[in-house]
């Protein structure tokens, strides 16, 4: 195979390349060179300023449903954090186990501040609702359950709030269970090379439209001057959005390290997956399209730039691959697998270079060994991630399934009905 590939490379002109390899033109090469030009930028310049430091005191919620085996070792990860003066907010979204008994031990021991439940589940935004109403201090950062950080992730999320423009910022994630299985791995990659990396280059450019769900960090005056969260699912992306538009600054605090367990079975990844990339068309297609309206008087030019990266480079991209593949095939035949085999050579030099700088950024936190999955990463990354992506995407246009996710209870979903 890779013969032929060198075959077509050696005889192949300008033209026929372009005219074969349009998608590749067209969407990879300002993807990989824009990305990777940032991160390189940030990575040599970057630590060149002191990080700064902010003394005061933070509020944390907690809020999760059924999440009886993560919360005790949340806790005490957030006990030890260099960070000094930390309120703990537990909110038990209506479990059916162990999870507020648990929290109200915790209480007791003195190692959070509350330990609230709504009684009933009413989903993960009138959580966080709840939860804000309980914290005293600006700062507010929101956390799964399930999330453990490193001593000093606290700290240096919430430095960047020495800026009063920064309404929001968020943390880095990194995947705690990397080894359980081959599906892991391709995720603890995804969240180094593409997420991680993805949300660095975004917020180097000032177009950041998400803080992580799992991890980040919220002016208190900010959320409350656009209503707080809004029912899910993607109410993570939902409100970042709606700070962006209201004018705060969005940040990425890239050594601020928390860990989260990802899903270890294929059926549970992918509806993970479905739920995110449903809500890529919820938020930035339909709820926020007024954002390229002109004649707005709250119209930016950064958040038309954001939200069209996030269009073009995720809707787009995955959509636009598959129809590729299938006009290969038209004009080639059994012939446009060598084309394809040529074009996911290329994926993985690209992914080989995205891995070492990706390593030299963070060599503290990736192992190099994760290189020898560099190949089945660029598979994983290339075919079934965009598959998945472009199933989200039509059935959230054609059935919109996001406004029936069972991330929101039913009685929440028909309430909202009636507004």
């Amino acid at each position: 195979m890779l013969s032929d590939i060198t075959d077509i490379l050696t005889h192949i002109d300008w033209k026929s390349f372009l005219y074969f390899c349009w998608f590749f033109v067209l969407f990879d090469v300002p993807r990989y060179f824009l990305g990777l030009t940032a991160i390189a930028l940030s990575l040599l310049f970057g630590r060149r300023t002191p990080e700064p430091t902010l003394d005061c005191p933070v509020s944390l919620i907690l809020a999760g449903h059924n999440d009886a085996d993560g919360l005790q070792r949340s806790v005490l990860s957030i006990r030890e954090q260099t960070q000094k003066g930390i309120e703990i907010i537990v909110i038990d979204d209506g479990s059916t186990d162990d999870t507020l008994k648990i929290a109200r031990q915790l209480q007791q021991d003195g190692l959070i501040t509350h330990a609230l439940s709504s009684g009933v589940r009413g989903g993960k935004t009138s959580a966080l609702n709840l939860g804000l109403q309980y914290c005293s201090h600006d700062i507010v950062i929101t956390a799964d359950m399930d999330t453990s950080f490193d001593r000093d992730a606290i700290e240096k999320l919430v430095a960047g709030f020495s800026d009063p423009a920064l309404g929001a910022t968020s943390g880095n994630v990194a995947v705690r269970n990397p080894d359980a299985n081959l599906l892991t791995t391709m995720q603890s990659l995804e969240y180094f090379m593409s997420i991680s990396a993805g949300r660095r280059f975004t917020s180097t450019m000032g177009i950041l439209t998400i803080i992580s769900g799992a991890f980040g960090a919220f002016r208190k005056s900010a959320l409350r001057s656009v209503g707080g969260w809004e029912v899910g699912p993607g109410e993570d992306g939902s409100v970042t959005n709606k700070l962006r538009r209201a004018g705060w600054r969005i940040g990425f605090a890239p050594h601020a390290w928390a860990y989260t367990n990802v899903p270890e079975e294929i059926g549970n990844y992918i509806h993970q997956r479905m739920r995110w990339n449903r809500s890529v068309i919820r938020d930035k297609v339909r709820r926020f399209r007024s954002a390229f309206n002109p004649f707005s008087q709250q119209f930016s030019l950064l958040d038309v730039i954001a939200l069209t990266n996030n269009i073009f480079f995720q809707v787009l991209l995955s959509t636009s691959f598959f129809i590729y593949l299938t006009w290969l095939f038209y004009q080639l035949g059994s012939g446009a697998l060598l084309f394809i085999s040529l074009i996911t050579f290329v994926y993985y030099i690209e992914s080989m270079l995205s891995f070492a700088i990706v390593y030299l950024m963070y060599r503290e936190r990736i192992s190099l060994s994760l290189g020898i999955y560099i190949f089945a990463f660029t598979l994983f990354e290339s075919f079934i991630t965009r598959a998945i992506r472009m199933l989200s995407y039509l059935d959230e246009l054609i059935f919109r399934r996001s406004y029936r996710d069972s991330f929101v209870p039913v009685k929440v979903r028909n309430v909202l009905k009636r507004f």
